[in-house]
């Protein structure tokens, strides 16, 4: 017969997952499906769990002795545990010190050990009360940050909007504008026409190169500003 094999009880390392899940494996529809919901039972740290199961499992279901009353004050039983596992501990040193081979020292072991076991079933009753805090918490610091994302935003669009509107009023009211549609002329007349404006174009393309550069540098001083 073969070795039994060991199972670890930890997760496989995810990197064999990662490499699964590429853009080219998504899109062909390639990439590994998410396991099944488990609907009957589970192994977890080693023990069986059933999906049923209370996530807080009640003292007498674990067959484990209930020292307090089914309705109680949480903070008030917490410390009557604590005060008496003190006096407990101090009861097993003046044990160990007097009789340290007695037969009281395994039942004061064993009584430390119940209410540890009390006090810590107390404290995770207050798991769920934490889990519920710490998403509140964690939701009001994510809208806080939204909000503060926004005024920011809207801080800088309407410092935007204002150095627009300065800009525009900066600019000159006599700016060339486009004449109406002229009438056709003849080959002749277009010929003249196409002569003179040949001459009129070299003279006023520096006046438009001009123009055009003012407008780049008013824009790039407007985005320096933004900046």
């Amino acid at each position: 017969m073969g070795e039994p094999q060991q199972v670890s009880a930890l997760p496989p390392p995810p990197m064999q997952y990662i490499k699964e899940y590429t853009d080219e494996n998504i899109r062909k529809g390639l990439a590994p499906k998410p396991p099944p919901p488990i609907r009957d039972s589970y192994m977890m740290f080693g023990n069986q769990f059933q999906c049923d199961d209370l996530i807080i499992r009640p003292l007498e279901s674990q067959g484990i002795e209930r020292l307090h009353p089914v309705q109680f004050d949480h903070k008030r039983e917490l410390k009557k545990l604590n005060m008496s596992i003190l006096v407990n501990f101090l009861d097993l040193l003046d044990i160990l010190i007097k009789s340290p081979g007695s037969l009281k020292r395994d039942e004061k072991l064993e009584d430390l050990k119940l209410l540890f076991v009390h006090m810590h079933h107390l404290i995770n009753e207050y798991r769920p009360h934490q889990a519920r805090e710490t998403l509140r918490v964690m939701m009001e610091v994510q809208k806080r940050q939204r909000l503060e994302t926004a005024e920011r935003f809207q801080k800088h669009l309407e410092r935007v909007v204002e150095m627009i509107q300065s800009c525009l009023a900066s600019l000159p009211d006599d700016l060339p504008q486009m004449d109406g549609p002229e009438e056709p002329m003849d080959a002749e007349e277009a010929g003249a026409s196409c002569m003179a404006a040949g001459h009129q174009d070299r003279s006023t393309a520096g006046l438009k190169r001009d123009k055009i550069w003012d407008k780049d540098a008013a824009m790039c001083s407007i985005i320096d500003e933004i900046a």
